[in-house]
């Protein structure tokens, strides 16, 4: 059931003003209750006005069910009939609405004198017309919010009183002269007499009369002590506990104390009682091993054991009497409160049975079956509770086992017939893409070996057999490009690049399917932007996958257009289109592999959701960013990458020489850039996984220092100025995450602000999400390339080489 709406009262002769903060305060949850002079609010409050009402003629309060008060006045001063200082003050005079929270709203009254004549009156706040929303609903939060608070302490004084009274021991609060200031019921009961007669009397008086005489005073031992003193007194056949607090003030000094006095009588009786019960039952306790025989009091403490329990548990009677139950219950059982309910269980249903892990002294774990029974005595008085288990733990690690083992069993079959499954749809999906492109062409290679054709049959037949040949040669790359981006395997050719004729090629790629739609396509392009160290094929399929995107979802005679400039130290492309746009809750899942913001049988566009995830891959390969605007749905789409410039200070000597490396690293597909002198800190666990690390770096020519944990990284950071730092995250005692929350937080000049790169096997969204939003630049997932890696590190460091 939903709670209801708070209800706010709006009083205000003007009506656009009226609508105005309705609308407002409606947008923000409340509910309004409209009234056009001070006469109608008076009126609405008096008769309980309902929130949603329609406006009553000649400016009558709203009127409704009669089923809510408002909880706050928003009360206007220049009113047709009285003024709002008048109105404030009629209601904070009247008893039943002097708590109601009364903010004033003006637009004519605002100098400091009209604020200060509102406040006088009893309002709680005074603005002024026109105010901002958020200042308005801000406002009115904050006087709910005090009322609220109001509230709830007077009925914690209610509360407090209550529960003082309903305390069945005697207490009393004195003064430093040992008079009564004030006690609760059972007080009186016990001195027999009313508040009156105790209330400013000596309580020695009072107490020697009701304990027949006795003339024992502790108070006065607390006066030269300021400590507690306890006794207890037994006269005329009945037991008293008498127990004495000091209360001191902030400087230790002596005020009063605080006198409890409790008949214990029956606790006494019955103490003697159960003692009587426990000799009777100790020769049984001392013969039982196998059991863990517990006899509890009535608060779950341990009054009684038997040698199987000292036996299973581990402790001595000495250590564990007096102690709660709940020191053999696991902290997990402790937090649900299962000590509590296995006793709540014993009460109301006669006995307790679980099976459950409980805790030895030494802390490690055994499982136990046992059950718990009440104790009642001959009246039915609930007089403790008696335990017992049984260890069955290697009963119970057997059975763990054997789950375990079906579990894994069934688990091992699940997956492996869902990868079955995917195999077999792979292979249907992979042979008929495969099959009909082949079909056309042996079918013609076939007929052109058997048969003699004319030249326009044959011209048209090769024709069919090349288009059929690309196609299946595009297929198999897109399949080896998602499953290199998968691995994180795919290479790139890198160099010096100029953009702009890599964007003028892809424009000329996408111009065809824009004319189609009629969209106009603009561009912008600096020619003086650049360069950047890239793959020009790469960079190209990147701008083309975002110019397609931008066509794709914008609909007939729209507007494409994109823009290359440079940004400090980058270069920035940015595609913007006039198109579908993007609901602002998918914008974050927008680069995510297989993702579509409409996945049902009724979208209206077609795809895999792979464009934009190749796009993100290939930006961050080449050490820049991505990320997507949009201001909504029908409001178009903005898509900005950048990359980082490439340094012009290199000779055409140090150009020359990152040729040769270039076209021999071609040869293997591992184009590395020239880390020359960079100082690397690489940190990682596994001994061979830093070996790799450090051979990989260094034939890029960086000088590598590598540690195995997160402390020693702390140690050589704060030491020596260092370039990058590449960490792995799963790390014993100290992972990744607080390495580089320890990083970010030395100051800069002792390597605060190097940049790092998190080299993770945890290869999920989130873990890179996670890893970015804790201070890395980077997220590699392992296995990683070589030239991957030095790319990356070269982007970070600003350079692809050094003299």
């Amino acid at each position: 059931m939903s709670e209801p709406l708070v209800t706010i009262l709006h009083v205000d002769d003007n009506e656009t003003n009226r609508y105005v903060v309705a609308r407002v305060l409606r947008s923000a949850g409340f509910a309004v209750v409209e009234a056009a002079t001070g006469e109608a609010g008076l009126q609405a409050i008096a008769q309980s006005a309902a929130p949603q009402a329609a406006m009553l003629p000649e400016g009558a309060a709203q009127r409704a069910n009669a089923s809510a008060k408002p909880d706050l006045v928003i009360l206007d001063i220049q009113l047709p009939d009285m003024n709002g200082f008048e109105v404030c003050r009629q209601i904070k005079s009247n008893p039943a609405t002097a708590n109601l929270p009364v903010l004033h709203l003006s637009a004519h009254f605002t100098e400091s004198r009209d604020k200060a004549q509102g406040l006088d009156s009893g309002a709680d706040a005074y603005l002024a017309q026109p105010v901002e929303p958020i200042e308005l609903i801000a406002t009115v939060k904050a006087l709910l919010r005090m009322r609220q608070a109001e509230e709830l302490a007077s009925v914690m004084a209610r509360e407090w009183q209550t529960t003082f009274d309903s305390i069945s021991d005697g207490v009393g609060l004195l003064d430093k002269q040992g008079k009564f200031l004030r006690c609760n019921k059972a007080m009186t009961k016990l001195l027999n007499k009313p508040f009156s007669e105790i209330i400013g009397r000596l309580h020695q008086d009072l107490i020697g009369i009701a304990l027949s005489g006795c003339n024992v005073n502790p108070f006065l031992r607390v006066q030269e002590t300021r400590q507690r003193q306890s006794l207890v007194i037994h006269t005329g056949g009945r037991w008293f506990s008498v127990t004495v607090d000091p209360v001191l003030d902030e400087f230790a000094g002596f005020m009063g104390a605080v006198y409890i006095l409790a008949d214990i009588t029956a606790q006494r009786q019955a103490e003697i009682a159960l003692r009587s019960s426990e000799e009777r039952f100790r020769l049984l306790l001392d013969n039982v091993k196998d059991y863990a025989i517990f006899f509890l009091d009535t608060q779950g403490r341990i009054i009684g054991w038997s040698l199987g329990a000292e036996y299973i548990l581990g402790y001595e009677e000495a250590e564990i009497l007096g102690q709660f139950t709940s020191i053999i219950f696991t902290p997990e059982d402790l937090q649900q409160g299962e000590d509590k309910k296995e006793l709540e269980q014993a009460v109301t249903e006669g006995r307790a049975e679980d099976e459950r892990w409980h805790i030895r002294k030494d802390g490690c774990r055994f499982w136990a079956s046992g059950f718990v029974t009440p104790l009642f005595d001959e009246t039915g008085r609930l007089r403790g509770f008696c335990k017992i288990l049984r260890d069955f733990t290697e009963r119970k690690r057997a059975e763990d086992e054997r789950a375990e083992l079906l579990k894994r069993e069934q688990e091992a079959r699940s997956a492996a017939e869902a990868a079955n499954r995917m195999k077999d749809e792979f292979l249907a999906t992979l042979s008929h893409e495969l099959r009909s492109p082949l079909n056309a062409m042996l079918g013609w290679t076939r007929l052109l070996n058997t048969r003699k054709f004319d030249e326009a049959t044959t011209a048209r037949a090769m024709e069919t057999i090349e288009r059929n040949a690309k196609s299946q040669a595009q297929l198999v790359e897109d399949l080896l490009d998602v499953s290199r981006i998968i691995q994180g395997k795919l290479r790139l050719n890198i160099r010096p690049i100029q953009l702009v004729p890599v964007i003028e090629a892809a424009l000329e790629t996408v111009r065809p399917a824009a004319d189609a739609k009629e969209i106009q396509l603009q561009s912008v392009l600096d020619s003086t932007a650049g360069p950047v160290a890239g793959d020009s094929d790469r960079l190209q399929q990147v701008v083309w996958n975002l110019l397609s995107n931008a066509i794709k979802f914008t609909p007939q005679g729209g507007l494409v257009q994109i823009l290359l400039e440079c940004v400090n130290s980058y270069v920035e492309i940015t595609v913007t289109d006039t198109g579908k746009g993007i609901n602002p809750e998918f914008v974050p899942y927008v680069f995510e592999r297989f993702r579509q913001a409409d996945s049902s049988t009724t979208r209206a566009y077609s795809g895999l959701g792979l464009g934009l995830a190749i796009v993100r891959h290939l930006v961050e390969l080449h050490g820049g960013t991505v990320h997507a605007e949009s201001q909504g749905e029908g409001k178009g789409a903005t898509f900005k990458v950048r990359l980082p410039l490439v340094k012009e200070s290199r000779t055409r000597e140090q150009q020359s020489k990152e040729e040769n490396i270039s076209s021999v690293l071609l040869c293997t597909s591992t184009p590395l850039p020239i880390l020359d002198g960079v100082q690397i800190l690489v940190v990682d666990d596994e001994a061979d996984s830093r070996e790799f690390l450090v051979a990989a770096i260094e034939m890029c020519g960086a000088e590598v220092i590598a540690v195995s944990s997160a402390i020693e990284a702390i140690q050589v950071i704060s030491q020596q100025r260092l370039d990058v730092l590449v960490s792995d995250i799963g790390m014993p005692g100290e992972d990744g995450y607080s390495l580089i929350r320890k990083v970010r937080m030395l100051p800069k000049e002792q390597g605060g602000d190097i940049p790092a790169v998190a080299l993770t096997a945890y290869a999920r969204e989130e873990d890179r999400m996670r890893s970015l939003s804790q201070g890395f630049q980077m997220h590699l997932s392992k296995p990683v390339e070589p030239d991957k890696l030095a790319t990356i590190i070269a982007s970070l460091v600003k350079k692809t080489a050094k003299g």
